[in-house]
């Protein structure tokens, strides 16, 4: 769980020159789909931080971040 812990710090700190990162859960396959605000997003774009992929996408102009994790293996 710490590394989990350590992840999502790193995550956050690495999206945060584009706006509010939000943690949306985690997924088990490639691009996916979390609700935000009545409605289906797409986390379309992916970083590598320490054995994870960050699945994010940007919502505004320096808005809100929604970003999942994956593991990699």
């Amino acid at each position: 769980m710490e590394d989990f812990a350590k992840t999502l710090k790193r995550a956050e700190e690495r999206l945060r020159f584009l706006g509010h990162p939000v943690f949306r859960g985690l997924s088990d396959r490639p691009w996916p789909m979390v609700a935000w605000e009545g409605r289906m997003v797409r986390l379309s774009r992916e970083m590598r931080v320490e054995g994870w992929s960050v699945w994010y996408e940007v919502l505004g102009r320096k808005g809100v971040v929604l970003f999942a994790l994956e593991a990699r293996t």
